[in-house]
């Protein structure tokens, strides 16, 4: 199983994936976990990723020309809303507030798959653009 981790705080990731099972399962192959920085997407001179929100509000969101740019080098095209090969294409995931709480019938479906990809927001969310790529909010 290949899992892409989309974040704008990759380095926050070596230390659980370096340890215990999850460095095991690593070793020997059986997954592949792969930390994304999101910023290295940004054409910004500063690489900045975040804006105001377009319809305004408070806060700010993750812009979606940077994440779109991140997704497509995963092999993400389009939401995976069909389900014929379903479990042969990248299943993305966006964590979430607003998703569902992760529990073991989530993780049976999601082992099922060869190529997550996780979609890791900030601030207060991501622009809603991004939406249509999501499969699941988690």
């Amino acid at each position: 199983m290949k899992i892409d981790i989309l974040t704008i705080f990759p380095k926050m990731f070596e230390s659980p994936f370096s340890e215990s099972l999850i460095k095991k399962a690593v070793d020997n192959k059986i997954i592949q976990i792969n930390p994304i920085d999101i910023r290295s997407f940004s054409k910004d001179k500063h690489k900045k990723v975040d804006d105001k929100p377009f319809g305004g509000g408070a806060g700010m969101v993750l812009k979606p020309e940077p994440i779109f740019d991140a997704l497509k080098s995963v092999g993400v095209r389009k939401a995976n809303k069909e389900y014929k090969n379903r479990y042969n294409k990248p299943l993305v995931i966006y964590m979430s507030p607003q998703g569902k709480t992760l529990n073991n019938k989530i993780i049976k479906t999601l082992i099922k798959f060869k190529h997550l990809v996780i979609l890791c927001g900030h601030y207060e969310g991501i622009d809603e653009r991004i939406m249509n790529f999501v499969d699941e909010e988690i």
